[in-house]
């Protein structure tokens, strides 16, 4: 009776914590999203305010002031810098020691200073971010060993993504897709059990502060999808779905090059400026040309979601890629320096305006303008697929933030036809490629040499009864010995572990130290 008691306390544990991490995350990172609102309505509002001399040079101040203070802010926790995402992704990986609640206030902080000053950045990224060091917090706080800690993070992640866009499916895709790169019951788990409770508190949080309003005059309500304007138009004929097939298929190549180009511009920036070693030089740029660019157009500033509501078949088309043109080079610069602030929104945007410029033409070439939007939806999901290289939970969001699945199949052509291109042209994931670039540059002493570590797991240890593939080993790792009362078994992934089972473990390319340290919590352990 005691044992099965113990058993279900412990099946029972990541649930509950699970469903702990995502109530919060509801709490912390929907008034993040409420204060984001604020703070970019005010940033439009200087924007489009008359630009006399005076208020050019404030504007100007405003800028230098807020690049100098994010500059100190990096310079102190260096962890704030970028979208966010990387951290996570690195941290649920195991990859990254994180401080959690000292990069979680400078990530919401850094935030905040990026959409005062209209840089082209969202707020997702550092929800994302957030999310996760919130799970890393909750697992601290209870004692808990540093895989069960990975899984609340993987939760928490997936709950910063849910709330951000409204999107449960979308948020346990991406901890499958992007977080891990792999499918495993305990991160669907650890998804799921964070991400429903997110969302039901988010929304109830949205609905309380939507009833104030100035907040319900900024769009903060319940149950609103990022792109209510998208309504896709079902297919009544063979003859439609096949137009739009393949219209859908030369969208996905011409995303996947503007996608590749996009990673590229991204990742050659931050090596120049990487060479800057002025924090400060390097984010200044960047501030300068986008108060310049709103200072000229109002439209190219922010994270996107309001340039790309405001524009339609009916604008003109110079204007459209003039926009393009702008968010394309400032989203890629702001990124490239390393100012704080999230890729995803501005990716839509770019995608959007892209979808929109592709919809004209169609509809000029004889398409009927009203699958218009589900041209734009495609080149959406389209342009992030290539870029993220994730094409489940792209088309997961073409789902979510038009709440149809009329468009699906034109979409999933688009998918598979920009992520097959980019991985041909070897375009680098950009969330992968970031996470690589944040652990290389926190880890000084990387040790070349394989590491093995022997040792037994313990009496009522996590790792008891489960497979190793299920496992989330530390990095670089890999288990190559089993021993089991004297037998020595050779181990794959389906091998089930048990207690007092002996392991051999090896690792390479990762600091000694951080390896022990992370291997305590899975065997008792001697360092061999």
């Amino acid at each position: 009776m005691i044992k099965r008691t113990k058993k279900l306390l412990h099946t029972a544990s990541p649930l509950f914590y699970g469903c702990l991490t995502g109530i919060i995350c509801g709490v912390v990172i929907s008034l993040f999203l409420v204060c984001a609102k604020i703070v970019l309505s005010f940033s439009f509002g200087l924007y489009d305010s008359d630009r006399t001399p005076l208020f050019v040079v404030c504007i100007l101040i405003l800028v230098i002031l807020s690049c100098l203070i994010m500059a100190v802010m990096q310079t102190l926790y260096p962890s704030c810098k970028g979208s966010g995402i990387p951290l996570a992704e690195g941290a649920a990986r195991g990859m990254l020691s994180v401080k959690w609640l000292r990069s979680a206030a400078t990530l919401i902080a850094g935030s905040l200073l990026s959409f005062l000053c209209g840089l082209p950045l969202g707020s997702e990224g550092p929800s994302i971010g957030v999310g996760g060091l919130i799970g890393e917090g909750l697992g601290r706080a209870a004692k808990k060993p540093v895989e069960f800690r990975r899984y609340l993070i993987t939760g928490g992640a997936s709950s910063g993504l849910a709330i951000a866009f409204n999107a449960p499916l979308t948020g346990v895709a991406f901890a499958l897709e992007e977080t891990h790169r792999r499918f495993s019951p305990g991160i669907l788990l650890a998804a799921f059990s964070s991400v429903i409770p997110a969302a039901l508190v988010s929304q109830l949080m949205f609905w309380g502060l939507g009833q104030i309003p100035y907040l319900a005059g900024l769009g903060v309500r319940a149950g609103s999808a990022l792109l209510p304007y998208l309504s896709q138009t079902s297919y009544s004929n063979a003859m439609d779905l096949l137009t739009v097939g393949g219209i859908a298929a030369l969208c996905g190549i011409g995303c996947a090059l503007f996608a590749a180009l996009f990673n590229a511009s991204i990742f050659g920036l931050n090596k120049l400026f990487g060479k800057i070693k002025s924090r400060t030089l390097r984010l200044l740029p960047a501030f300068i040309l986008t108060a310049v660019c709103g200072l000229c157009l109002a439209q190219s500033v922010g994270s996107g979601e309001a340039t790309f509501e405001g524009v339609s078949l009916s604008t003109a088309t110079w204007l459209l890629i003039t926009l393009f043109v702008l968010r394309f080079v400032m989203t890629a610069l702001a990124s490239g320096s390393g100012a704080t602030g999230g890729l995803f929104l501005p990716m839509i945007a770019i995608g959007g305006i892209l979808g929109t410029l592709a919809a004209k033409a169609s509809v000029a070439a004889g398409m009927d303008n009203s699958f218009a939007p589900n041209i734009i939806m495609l080149c959406i999901s389209a342009f992030f697929a290539a870029s993220a290289r994730a094409p489940i939970s792209a088309l997961a969001m073409a789902i979510e933030l038009t709440a149809s699945f009329s468009n699906l199949l034109p979409c999933a052509i688009a998918v598979a036809i920009s992520t097959a291109i980019a991985g041909v042209m070897r375009s680098s994931p950009l969330y992968e490629r970031m996470m690589e670039d944040l652990y290389k540059s926190t880890q000084k002493h990387i040790c070349g040499e394989v590491i093995t570590i022997s040792g037994v797991i313990p009496d009522g240890s996590y790792l008891c009864g489960r497979r190793i593939r299920d496992v989330l080993w530390p990095y670089n790792s890999l288990v190559t010995e089993l021993d089991r009362g004297g037998q020595i078994i050779v181990p794959d992934g389906e091998t089930v572990l048990e207690e007092n089972d002996r392991l051999t473990v090896r690792a390479e390319n990762i600091e000694s130290e951080f390896f022990t340290e992370q291997l305590k919590d899975y065997i008792q352990h001697n360092l061999q």
